[in-house]
């Protein structure tokens, strides 16, 4: 008879081993879990385990041994069929937990991605970020999740890195371009092909060797006109954005508004100076008319560089701008609520709704979003800059271009030198954009003598209230950068100095308070001109005040008749003012002239002698002219000829 209870000891024993080894194995998974695994709910069990099986190791042997022996003889008790499928679906269970722990604990075995540095102009970089992202996800598809670039896109303008970029990254001690911009680049996606330009004029200039090898456009994005008082804008099929822009400027009933980003500083914002630049026709406007309407510029949005810290201005101060000129790229953007890419500003939790649709013209200039490769990029960063490229190129990117705020790419627009898509002469756009910007420090001088009370020409008007009437219309040029005071001469009674009005900011109450005291005055003694011409140049060629268009301008009607100074000595002294760059312009009317004297060249008159040592201009008015050349005058002065 068999040893029964030899034969349960044996199998209690395997059943313990077992249960040991079923244990070990769990321990050990724990803890491979525990040191590998990335999961927080793998680490919770797995942690949940360990301390399990340490604390009740006995325990649990004892159940899994129950477990086991319970396991034997389940098999034994039923059929051949239903003993196969338990067996195999125990050894899949297995297999797909060994598995699951396997890939929640796996290391990261995807390979080192290639670092991409892309330099983006800053009204672009929020932008290229997105696309780039994008990208990198692309790459990851079909390799396993695992993106074959990572890019680092960082943003500086053209005017700080043209030359950085043109030296091959390199530059001298003061400039150092891996300190002060970042790394060497393998792509430059600026906005526009007037910032690839510069990069070649430097070359050029400097008979370095080219960075440059390839430039591709690959997208556009009109400069449009938008805003909350677009829906007035007239409508025409022959509509350009210079006249559209014009009739927003002069549209009556309204004061005239225009935001836009600084040309000097961005390529937006000098595709939007070449719009509000032109007039209706398309051609350039005058000193005059530019200066207008770049005070109309800075005084309808604080100031900014770029057209994103301009549209952040606005949503910072919780305003829409009225009238503005920007890309249709940052006012897409804009409207959505998506991030611009400036520092410090927070979009909108709700996108501004209601606005009118901006006004985009085929024939408007538009940035053409170029894709520059240089030379220096190594092999194997040159194969994924081109794959990068293609990518751009193709349809995979046309959902995230269109997201971006970006059109289809224009042939017309690909090539450096002929572009549809830029102004005529961008660098006659900025010259005029800079001399209307600066701003003025005017002193205006009033013949105020007896004969000034003499009639102007039939009717009332006399000569002195026709000169305030002037002055009141030119008052119209000054912006609120510009500083403009008022003297007269003779002495007014009462004053001990010519000083009617200090020079200040041209502020409407300042001119205001000019006009009304002006209108004060009553003519009368005689016509100390010498001396107040001194006595002004002199107070203006003081230093101080900043880069600014300096000038006199003296109304008289009559030549000097009161003081100790020569004309000789007079012209002297504007010949030593005009040398720190103060100005002498003289508007004649009366008897005044700015003839020669009847002396032909070599005897010319006072006045025109005065003008000329003052490197400025003697202009004749009858009296009922001189609103109309106080305006031609101020033409003339804001030109800076």
């Amino acid at each position: 008879m068999p040893d029964e209870t030899g034969e349960s000891e044996k199998g209690h024993r395997l059943h313990t081993i077992v249960a040991g080894l079923i244990a070990m194995v769990i321990v050990g998974v724990s803890l491979f879990a525990l040191e590998r695994a990335n999961n927080i709910y793998v680490l919770a069990v797995s942690a949940t385990v360990l301390a399990a099986v340490t604390l009740w190791t006995f325990a649990i042997l004892a159940s899994i041994s129950k477990a086991v022996e319970a396991g034997f003889s389940l098999p034994q008790r039923l059929p051949r069929r239903a003993r196969l499928i338990l067996i195999g679906g125990t050894v899949i269970a297995i297999v797909t937990v060994s598995g699951v722990v396997f890939e929640a604990t796996r290391p990261d075995i995807c390979p080192q991605a290639l670092e991409l540095r892309i330099l983006a102009s800053p009204d672009g970089a929020q932008a290229t970020r997105e696309l780039a992202h994008e990208y990198t996800r692309a790459t990851a598809l079909g390799n396993d999740g695992c993106p074959a670039v990572y890019p680092y896109v960082y943003a500086a303008g053209t005017s700080v890195a043209s030359g950085a970029l043109a030296r091959m990254w390199t530059g001298a001690k003061q400039d150092r371009p891996l300190e002060h911009l970042g790394p060497r680049p393998d792509i430059w996606l600026p906005d526009s092909m007037l910032d690839v330009r510069q990069v070649e004029e430097i070359v050029v200039k400097g008979t370095l060797p080219s960075p440059l090898a390839g430039v591709t456009s690959i997208g556009s994005s009109p400069i449009v006109l938008a805003g909350t008082r677009v829906t007035g804008v007239p409508e025409s099929t022959d509509n350009t954005l210079p006249k559209l822009v014009s009739a927003v400027l002069d549209r009556p009933g309204f004061a005239p508004a225009l935001a836009a980003a600084d040309p000097q500083s961005s390529t937006a914002g000098l595709l939007a100076a070449d719009v509000y630049l032109r007039d209706a026709e398309g051609e350039m406007v005058g000193a005059d008319v530019a200066r207008r309407r770049t005070q109309i510029v800075a005084d309808s949005a604080p100031p900014a560089g770029s057209e994103t810290r301009l549209l952040c201005a606005y949503l910072r101060e919780g305003r829409l701008p009225e009238t503005a000129l920007t890309s249709l790229r940052t006012w897409k953007r804009y409207l959505k609520g998506k991030p611009l890419g400036t520092p410090g500003c927070t979009t909108p939790r709700t996108p501004p709704s209601n606005l009118p649709e901006p006004v985009v013209l085929a024939s408007a200039p538009a940035l053409d979003l170029p894709f520059v490769q240089f030379t220096w990029t190594s092999t194997r960063h040159r194969a994924e800059v081109e794959r990068f490229r293609a990518w751009l190129l193709g349809e995979d990117a046309d959902p995230y271009l269109r997201e971006a705020g970006l059109g289809e790419p224009h042939s017309a627009c690909a090539d450096l030198a002929l572009n549809a898509c830029l102004p005529r002469d961008p660098k006659k756009t900025l010259s005029l954009y800079e001399r209307a910007k600066r701003p003025g420090r005017v002193l205006l001088a009033v013949d105020t003598s007896g004969s000034m009370a003499d009639p102007a020409g039939p009717g009332k008007a006399t000569r002195f209230s026709v000169a305030a009437r002037g002055v009141g219309e030119a008052l119209g040029q000054i912006g609120a950068r510009d500083e403009f005071g008022l003297w007269s001469f003779p002495t007014v009674k009462g004053r001990t100095s010519p000083e009617l009005v200090s020079i200040g900011p041209g502020t409407p109450q300042h001119r205001t308070t000019v006009v009304d005291t002006l209108r004060t005055v009553k003519p009368a003694g005689a016509t100390p001109l010498y001396t107040t011409v001194v006595a002004g140049m002199r107070e203006l060629a003081e230093p101080g005040g900043g880069d600014r268009i300096r000038a006199m301008v003296v109304l008289t009607d009559g030549e000097n008749t009161s003081g100790d100074l020569s004309l000789e000595r007079t012209v002297a002294e504007v010949k030593r003012a005009a040398g720190a760059d103060v100005r002498l312009y003289v508007i004649a009317t009366g008897e005044a002239s700015c003839d020669d004297g009847g002396g032909g060249a070599a005897d010319p008159g006072p006045l025109y002698q005065l003008a000329r040592a003052g490197r400025g201009a003697c202009l004749p008015a009858g009296a009922q002219e001189l609103p109309e050349t106080m305006t031609r005058l101020f033409e003339t002065l804001w030109s800076g000829k």
